[in-house]
């Protein structure tokens, strides 16, 4: 039984485990709990967990994973795509959705290619849609600028900041989620479906507001020294 609730508290973050608690809290389902959990190992470990605690004591545990995520003060988790092996942290969907679902202020987020069906660009519309300031890093010659005006039409109302490469070229290639200056997931993963459902991406999530405030803040003196620069909407065809 140790072993179960070992490896639950490393397949759960702290912010999954305090939704997960207050979920048996409220009505001590399973079944309501386990549709929070993205993935079948989760689930899994989650009901074995349940079966020998019983909601309560379950919710109590979570609750103390949450507590000693804090107070150890940086979590970081390794995060993957394709193949799924025991003991692996956050699918790299899921990830992407809890950490931008939970933002509340600010999400910056870069990213080199895309595709209309990723989950990832969903959840970046549902931030700038509940008012979250969203700004997105691009690179606005990819597919002669088509890649650029797709995104911007998909999240219309987000911020769009295009790179300035040197003298000797190059692209914007990075590919990073910073939220509310709290937490920060660094992947090579694009934002795309084949990149979070099909490839072998490797990606790290890391909850320090020291760490994540540094990455913000390098970002913030690239715009300021002219490496990244607002991009203007894209025109309308008959404009």
């Amino acid at each position: 039984m140790s072993e179960a609730i070992e490896k639950l508290a490393r397949t759960v973050s702290p912010s999954l485990a305090l939704k997960l608690a207050s979920s048996l809290e409220i009505d001590g389902s399973l079944a309501k709990a386990s549709t929070k959990l993205a993935d079948a190992l989760s689930r899994e470990l989650f009901a074995e967990c349940f079966a020998v605690l019983g909601p309560a004591n379950l919710a109590a545990v979570l609750r103390g994973f949450s507590a000693a995520a804090k107070a150890n003060g940086t979590d970081l988790r390794a995060v993957w795509s394709g193949p799924t092996f025991p003991g692996d942290g956050d699918h790299t969907t899921a990830a992407l959705a809890h950490l931008i679902d939970d933002a509340t202020e600010d999400v910056f987020a870069s990213t080199y290619s895309a595709s209309s069906n990723s989950a990832y660009l969903k959840a970046l519309w549902r931030s700038v849609a509940r008012g979250v300031k969203t700004t997105m890093v691009i690179d606005p010659k990819l597919n002669g600028g088509k890649t650029a005006a797709f995104l911007q039409a998909q999240l219309h109302g987000a911020r769009f900041l295009g790179f300035r490469p040197g003298p000797d070229g190059g692209i914007q290639h990075s590919k990073v989620v910073i939220v509310d200056s709290r937490a920060v997931f660094i992947t090579s993963a694009n934002l795309s479906e084949a990149a979070h459902e099909r490839n072998l991406e490797t990606g790290v999530m890391i909850r320090d507001p020291d760490f994540a405030s540094t990455i913000r803040q390098r970002f913030g003196a690239l715009l300021s020294e002219g490496h990244l620069y607002k991009l203007d909407p894209p025109k309308h065809p008959d404009a």
